[in-house]
């Protein structure tokens, strides 16, 4: 008996010892850095050349599967980013919150009225802390307390950011930075995430990394400080919002004292968690109202682990002609379509439908390009031992024959100052002409800022039957069955889908869509299904030919 009581006693101090050893080996930093890039993905890092960023990963932990909260917009996700929390306790639900206007009030309050920040949680824990925020998008200064900051500049442009950040890191060797760059947003809205624009604005971002991160290695804090970089969301086409993964994935890198090196965190990490760990490297201690977890796995001497890691997860095929930017992959052929589907990582096989359904374990294998002779909606994924391991990919291709005639008329209206669909009554057409679909890639040669189009065309109903419509576009549209609006999507916005139901008896009916791009490049598809007819963009064969009077 004395021998196993002994035994449990060593096993105990064992134990205790064991806690004491892992907890001892990551000791509190003096400085911590967060840099934030407004709009940047994991993609951009991966295809653009960016070797600051991949130095940090080599030295530091990573994770390119970082998740936004939702919606993936700038001001929800940036609040959640240093208030350790989520929309549903902060209440900054979009970027069209303020202080005067919001509807949803935080669960806790701190200063000026707001769910309360890693900077007033560092300024009333840590005595004389020297906290500093400087931020390219001025937005960015209302969701944070004022009074918390030493130091807070909203510079004019990427370059100023990245230099007065800089000088302000070598002159204070401040205790909390905060630096907020815009630039790769704005390259995602007007050219498109994916785009050579946008891969060219990622790579500047890799330069004023390198800028920053010479100016806290070579000051004195250089070894007492840990840098987080992050974003607050990527994006899709043109915009960002919604709830895809190219949307919603963020990178999250982790670097300096008691950091791992050359470490993939396998371990979901969320937006709402930077605050908290921010708030575990200093030492300090988070609100209750806070859900985010720091992130401890990046540490040294922290090593969790439970039954639940990052799911491996294989691209998506690549539908030949492929999606670009907002455009679907697919697209209108003449007679017969080709159909290519590629696999980007060479592992597993291509599963695919061609009735719009999902991919299942029992689906065609996909071996070789094929034809397709009528309107087909290409569904695939990759398989891996009988289970989906990618997302799925579709495309839309549609087929209309040679002597087909164009059966959507349109006209075009050159105006000013747009911000909502205009009524076109009172205006004549600048422009008139007949495409095989409505939508703007038929027309993009004609179309420029503060352009609206009015296209019409006749639909046959030979069935009663509930359909379904649906616009997608940048900026409003509004889309009319014999004059009843059947969806309204209408707004200065980014690419947004909205939908609209209608029940139409045997007949024919006019179909007419009225679309607005207000600034920048614009888009527009239209997509309709019923029960028996997979959701798809609307095939010119649905389409009669009807003239403007």
């Amino acid at each position: 008996m004395k021998i196993l009581k002994n035994k449990i006693m060593i096993i105990a101090l064992f134990s205790l010892w064991s806690c004491f050893s892992q907890n001892n080996e990551f000791s509190k930093v003096k400085h911590v850095v967060v840099i934030g890039f407004d709009g940047l993905s994991p993609d951009g890092i991966e295809h653009a050349s960016t070797p600051a960023f991949h130095k940090l990963m080599k030295e530091g932990a990573s994770t390119m599967h970082a998740r936004s909260v939702l919606p993936s917009s700038s001001s929800t996700n940036w609040a959640s980013m240093i208030m350790g929390a989520g929309p549903e306790q902060h209440g900054i639900t979009s970027n069209d919150w303020e202080k005067s206007n919001f509807v949803l009030p935080s669960v806790v309050q701190g200063d000026d009225f707001l769910f309360p920040t890693i900077f007033s949680i560092i300024n009333s824990q840590i005595k004389n802390a020297e906290i500093g925020a400087v931020y390219h998008w001025s937005g960015f200064g209302r969701l944070f307390e004022k009074s918390a900051v030493d130091y807070n500049v909203n510079p004019e442009t990427e370059d100023k950011t990245a230099v007065i950040a800089s000088d302000y890191i070598k002159a204070k060797q401040p205790t909390f930075t905060f630096i907020h760059f815009d630039h790769v947003d704005h390259a995602g809205h007007e050219f498109g995430h994916g785009s050579t624009e946008y891969y060219k604005s990622v790579e500047k971002a890799d330069a004023l990394l390198a800028q920053v991160m010479q100016a806290i290695t070579s000051s004195p804090m250089g070894n007492e400080t840990v840098v987080i970089v992050s974003a607050d969301h990527g994006g899709l086409g043109k915009g960002h919002g919604g709830e895809s993964l190219q949307e919603m994935e963020i990178p999250f890198i982790i670097w300096g004292k008691s950091v791992k090196k050359n470490t993939i965190l396998n371990y979901p990490v969320y937006q709402y968690d930077n605050a908290a760990t921010v708030a575990f490297a200093l030492g300090i201690k988070m609100p209750m109202a806070s859900i985010g977890r720091p992130v401890k796995n990046a540490f040294e001497g922290y090593n969790e682990i439970d039954s639940y890691t990052l799911t491996k997860r294989y691209k998506e095929p690549v539908i030949q002609p492929k999606a670009y930017l907002s455009k679907k992959a697919g697209g209108l052929f003449r007679e017969a379509a080709q159909v290519v589907i590629d696999n980007p990582d060479k592992e597993g096989e291509i599963r695919y439908t061609l009735d719009g359904s999902m991919p299942a374990k029992d689906s065609e294998i996909y071996k070789m390009p094929f034809k397709v002779y009528q309107n087909t909606v290409v569904k695939s994924a990759i398989f891996k031992n009988q289970s989906i391991a990618s997302l799925v990919n579709e495309a839309f291709f549609r087929v209309v024959s040679s002597t087909a005639k164009a059966p959507v008329s349109y006209e075009i209206f050159y105006l000013s100052n747009l911000n909502s669909v205009p009524f076109l009554d009172k205006y004549t057409p600048d422009e008139k002409g007949s495409c095989f679909e409505i939508g703007s890639d038929e027309i993009d040669s004609k179309i420029k800022e503060n352009t609206a189009v009015r296209f019409k065309t006749v639909i046959k109903i030979d069935k009663e039957e509930q359909y379904g419509f649906f616009t997608r576009s940048d900026d409003g549209s509004i889309l009319k069955i014999n004059n009843e609006v059947v969806v309204n999507n209408d707004g200065d916005h980014g690419v947004k889908e909205k939908g609209g139901a209608i029940t139409l008896k045997p007949g024919t009916y006019t179909l007419e869509v009225i679309w607005f791009n207000g600034g920048g490049s614009g888009w527009l598809d239209v997509y309709y299904q019923t029960a028996s007819v997979p959701k798809q963009i609307i095939p010119a064969a649905f389409f009669q030919k009807m003239s403007f009077n």
